[in-house]
């Protein structure tokens, strides 16, 4: 029994590491490193509102580069959004691979989110060398590593399930696709991405810490800062979270394979 188990698991890795590799080479068919030019939505995010927030002469709240701080902000909610955006989608595209023995629509969801997060893993990376480079902040180490990684497992499961749920909510109402678009674009005014929410009124911590992209970015940032207030945070929130909508999502994508199967 174990042996068969494992000779599952180990054909879904090839699977999925020959899709990953599939997405790849066709983002780049056309262009090299199109992938990397992909990202220039969350580089010029950054940068545009570093370069209002030093202009304004914003208060650094924490910390001693406020290029760190927009960054550690911006990178959860752009993160979840474009990894969300591509589960929703690739549900609907994976039909030019489903045709192949073995592979399934959730093989190339989670294919093309690993090249999502490769490639975002590897620009926050390289924007912290850079503000390494020229010694603009003594954190760009994280300063708590497990809670980094922590948050960096959990959002992509989080933003997978949510992927998911709205590839169902596409199919059955493509104009979704649209909305969602919308809507995850303004979760950076419900994440707290500009501010610390200990430091905001008490009326506005309660609201915000219903925002599970707010926990999101607290963890984000706490791996940084070693004295970043951390009273709403709740990683047992996120966690919760993220158990409720992957196991929905998973359950949705099921159902919807086997309609496809019949129809």
């Amino acid at each position: 029994m174990s042996n068969l188990v494992m000779t599952g698991i180990s054909r879904q890795m090839r699977i999925v590491s020959a899709l990953t590799i599939r997405e790849v080479r066709l983002r780049n068919s056309k262009h090299a490193f199109k992938q990397l030019f992909d990202l220039g939505e969350m580089l010029f995010a950054i940068v545009i509102h570093w370069g209002i927030f030093e202009f304004t002469h914003h208060k650094l709240l924490i910390g001693d580069s406020l290029l760190l701080f927009i960054m550690t902000g911006l990178f959860p909610v752009l993160y979840f959004r474009i990894i969300s955006m591509r589960a929703a989608t690739a549900i609907d595209a994976s039909r030019a691979v489903t045709i192949i023995p073995y592979i399934e629509a959730i093989d190339y969801a989670i294919a093309r989110c690993f090249v999502e997060f490769l490639a975002f893993t590897m620009i926050f990376i390289m924007m912290l060398a850079m503000i390494g480079l020229f010694g603009t902040s003594r954190f760009i180490f994280p300063y708590r590593p497990f809670a980094f990684i922590e948050f960096l497992i959990l959002i992509s499961l989080f933003a997978f399930g949510i992927g998911l749920i709205n590839a169902f909510l596409i199919y059955l109402v493509p104009i979704w696709r649209i909305a969602w678009s919308l809507i995850a674009r303004v979760q950076i005014f419900f994440a707290a991405v500009f501010y610390i929410p200990e430091y905001m009124n008490e009326h506005m911590r309660y609201y915000l810490s219903f925002s599970p992209i707010m926990h999101f970015v607290a963890l984000c940032r706490s791996a940084f800062y070693p004295t970043y207030p951390m009273h709403l945070l709740s990683v047992n929130y996120i966690l919760g979270w993220t158990a409720a909508v992957m196991m929905l999502g998973l359950a949705i994508e099921r159902a919807l394979r086997n309609y496809r199967a019949a129809n």
